[in-house]
């Protein structure tokens, strides 16, 4: 598909005279350029471009020195033609090691300057034709061209046909930079019906690869239908891109065009390749949606070919499997055989090229309770995450944080390094967030909620005294409410011996048999399976911890409490706390 789009309307180069020879080709160099005409020059790189081709010699050569330094005296007078014959002869030019290159550089930036120029009188076919030499270039994210272009199209959106639509999301695709604008996403809503499954994977990766979410329903419903009508053909680049955007995007209202998608991808699964089947799995997670029967082939799929894959890849899988806290039904144990991969020596130098990929594994291994006191040990050495990710705290990832704080409530055993005090105490500063109050609000779904929980929590206390709001574990953003229960009485009491404690400690409760700690915590939208209360793979590790130091959990669902009444959150509430 991307093919097509680059070849369809690309230009024919026309040549005068073929140098063969190295003589011909020093004297027609050699040659006073600046006091040629700019035809002459456009001729003079047409002339000499296959004797380049058969000895690989590049415009960057200081033999074309003289040619360049005409050409950028006469590159004003060149013609819309020769100007797109430049730049196609260019294209067949043996590639430069950087588009900063001696020569190179001069040549494209004056070029780049020229097509900006002449760009307001062109036609949009010849707009496009231009910009598709230059990512045949390779300096689609170096020209201006191709942004400017894209700017001034905007104007003619609604003028666009369905193809230049599917042209306007490749160039998006190649720049990578800017988001869509939304006139272009709104004469894309009229024309999608008519693109197909194909079509339809360039502008999802439009969209992917300039981050910018879909805003229209109706171009994701599209592709869902698309998707699941072609599930026995389409291409797995096509399906993982249109996975990409859609996982992007993220509209709970999406979600039953996904279930019957997913329905008819589940006999194709054998034929995608483990990339393609990671993007499905990953829209999974993301949606909250647990489809047995695709994990488990995907599982398998990847347990085959698991000393080929990526640290990335198992990374991957270990994020979909501890999202759901859902092992696969295979022979083997799958998470066991991924712990086993990453452990292996081979896995070192991949581990020191991207930092980031172990702690993020480590950290799924954690939420399905298992543990690499190896790796833990390494990870956490003050040298090791100022080698790695600097100095500043907020640069270190909060899946280092969360080994640490599970090392105190879950590995007794462990006796290697942990993260400095000092460290941890600002890194919990940047990855907090701070518990809403009625002074400070912000109307969010997820502040709204607790506020309601806090306030039905408040009648049934009585006393505003007998409530703790402060992040107990440290290693999850958001605060908990403590109350306290004296069990002789029935009644709640206030919550002391919380003075020896400071943010970013793992806050155990006054150990007293005589008391009961409760730790409410709130589990939203986005951690409980979809259509179900069933939480997911963080809120159940959160209700793991919380039971180990010491504390009930009380697990306040948002689907079930938002829509009770006041008298019924206080019930709601009340029932749990007994």
């Amino acid at each position: 598909m991307y093919n097509n789009i680059i070849s369809q309307i690309l230009p024919q180069i026309t040549i005068d005279k073929i140098i063969v020879n190295q003589e011909d080709f020093n004297e027609i160099l050699n040659r006073p350029w600046r006091t040629s005409s700019a035809t002459e020059i456009v001729n003079a790189f047409k002339n000499v471009l296959e004797y380049c081709q058969k000895n690989n010699i590049t415009v960057s050569d200081v033999r074309f020195d003289s040619l360049v330094d005409g050409l950028m005296d006469h590159c004003e007078k060149l013609t819309d033609n020769e100007l797109i014959e430049l730049l196609s002869c260019l294209v067949e030019y043996p590639d430069c090691s950087s588009y900063k290159e001696h020569n190179f550089h001069d040549i494209w930036s004056c070029l780049d300057d020229i097509c900006c120029w002449k760009l307001p009188t062109w036609s949009i076919e010849r707009i496009f034709t231009v910009a598709n030499l230059w990512y045949q270039l390779h300096l689609n994210k170096y020209c201006d061209f191709i942004y400017i272009s894209l700017d001034r199209l905007i104007k003619k959106s609604s003028e666009l046909t369905k193809d230049q639509l599917v042209h306007i999301f490749f160039l998006y695709n190649v720049c990578r930079l800017n988001s869509i604008n939304f006139e272009y996403e709104y004469a894309l809503e009229n024309k999608v019906k008519e693109m197909n499954v194909d079509e339809l994977g360039v502008i999802a990766l439009g969209y992917f690869k300039s981050k910018t979410k879909i805003k229209l329903p109706s171009i994701c419903e599209a592709m869902i239908k698309e998707v699941s009508f072609n599930s026995k053909y389409v291409n797995e680049i096509t399906l993982a891109a249109i996975m990409k955007a859609l996982r992007f995007t993220h509209s709970s209202k999406l979600l039953p065009g996904i279930r019957d998608m997913m329905d008819n991808l589940y006999p194709e699964i054998d034929r995608f390749s483990t990339f393609c089947c990671l993007q499905i799995a990953l829209l999974l997670s993301v949606y909250g949606y647990l489809h047995e029967g695709i994990i488990d082939k995907i599982s398998y799929k990847l347990l085959c070919v698991m000393d080929q894959l990526r640290l990335k890849d198992i990374e991957r899988i270990l994020h979909v499997l501890s999202t759901f806290n859902y092992v696969p039904k295979l022979d083997q144990d799958f998470v066991d055989l991924a712990y086993k991969e990453i452990h292996k020596p081979s896995r070192m130098s991949e581990i020191d090229d991207y930092p980031r990929c172990l702690p993020c594994a480590l950290n799924y291994l954690s939420l399905l309770g298992r543990y690499s006191y190896t790796y833990m040990d390494k990870l956490l050495d003050t040298d090791y995450i100022t080698r790695m990710f600097g100095k500043a705290a907020r640069y270190v990832p909060r899946e280092i944080l969360s080994l640490d704080s599970c090392i105190e409530i879950e590995c007794a055993d462990y006796k290697g390094k942990r993260l400095a005090p000092h460290l941890k105490y600002k890194c919990v500063k940047w990855h907090t967030e701070y518990a809403p109050t009625e002074l400070q609000f912000k109307k969010t779904a997820a502040n709204e909620l607790f506020m309601d929980v806090l306030e039905a929590i408040k009648a049934i206390v009585k006393n505003e005294e007998n409530i703790f709001i402060h992040h107990i574990l440290p290693h999850f953003s958001k605060a908990s409410i403590v109350i306290c229960k004296d069990v002789k009485t029935d009644t709640f009491v206030k919550p002391m011996g919380f003075q020896k404690y400071i943010l970013g400690d793992v806050m155990v409760p006054f150990n007293d048999t005589s008391l009961m700690w409760f730790a409410v915590m709130l589990v939203n939208w986005n951690n409980t399976l979809r259509n179900t209360n069933l939480p997911l793979g963080f809120a159940l590790m959160q209700e793991r911890h919380l039971k180990k130091i010491g504390y009930k959990p009380v697990q306040v669902i948002g689907n079930e409490f938002i829509k009770l009444s006041p008298e019924g959150k206080q019930r709601y509430l009340s029932a749990k706390l007994k």
